[in-house]
């Protein structure tokens, strides 16, 4: 059963680039096109010298002047992209929207936890009340906010990630997220929820490494893309490049 549906794209560059500088006509086209299935609503987040920054709207990307306006006059070298397709009975709102921040980390989700509330236990009672939508997503998003207040945000990401898909009925908890350090992202689903889809691989993730850039996606559009596994976390330092593929649950069996 389809139960939701989002895209993700993050990237780290070595200068400054707008969306379109780092993809191209053609394949801005592309990931823009997803939202026309994928309509209820768009986030962009980037890093700034101090912490990270978000815009957010409930309409469709494909239809969105500001979305033409961030993806074309935008620029920045750590950027993370979400269209979102609600899960059923999850109002489509400004509030509902990805990428969730705290000002310091900004992180989106693809996939399905259920009942949201399962996530509440992971959650600090703190970031709970201050919660501002209804969803599962963000629910996910202040736990990892909550578990880095303890560690660092890629630790906190691998082992709320691990966490959930130990103890909690879920299709995936894919993410991505961004600090004013570095860009992570998380592959973890189950097989079988995957298979469910209408979509081939619709719950893998991709990255894709150039000289002057490194790009992360979920599926279903572009090209000359390398699978992260199953299971892995991919961390890239901003300004560097530098990449590191962890296992998550060897993340989280040292926190």
């Amino acid at each position: 059963m389809i139960v939701a549906m989002c895209r993700l794209l993050a990237f780290a560059s070595r200068t400054p680039v707008t969306l379109a500088d780092l993809l191209g006509p053609a394949e801005l086209a592309e990931f823009t096109a997803l939202s026309r299935k994928h309509a209820d609503g768009w986030g962009f987040a980037w890093a700034e010298a101090s912490g990270v920054r978000t815009v957010r709207f409930a309409d469709p990307a494909h239809a969105s002047p500001e979305f033409g306006r961030v993806s074309r006059e935008h620029r920045t070298d750590l950027g993370l992209a979400h269209v979102r397709w609600a899960t059923a009975n999850l109002p489509i709102r400004l509030e509902n929207t990805h990428p969730f921040t705290d000002g310091r980390i900004a992180l989106a989700h693809n996939g399905t936890v259920k009942p949201p509330q399962s996530l509440d236990p992971l959650v600090p009672a703190d970031l709970l009340a201050g919660m501002a939508g209804t969803t599962d997503s963000e629910r996910y998003a202040l736990a990892v906010i909550g578990a880095a207040r303890r560690t660092d945000p890629a630790t906190a990401l691998g082992d709320t990630a691990a966490t959930i898909a130990a103890t909690l009925a879920h299709t995936s908890v894919n993410a991505m997220l961004v600090t004013d350090t570095e860009l992570v992202a998380v592959s973890r689903y189950r097989p079988e929820a995957e298979a469910a889809e209408q979509e081939h691989e619709y719950y893998h993730m991709r990255y894709r490494v150039t000289p002057d850039a490194v790009v992360v996606t979920s599926s279903g559009w572009g090209d000359g893309w390398e699978t992260l596994g199953n299971g892995e976390m991919l961390v890239v330092q901003r300004g560097t490049l530098a990449i590191d593929i962890r296992a998550i649950d060897e993340v989280a069996a040292v926190a």
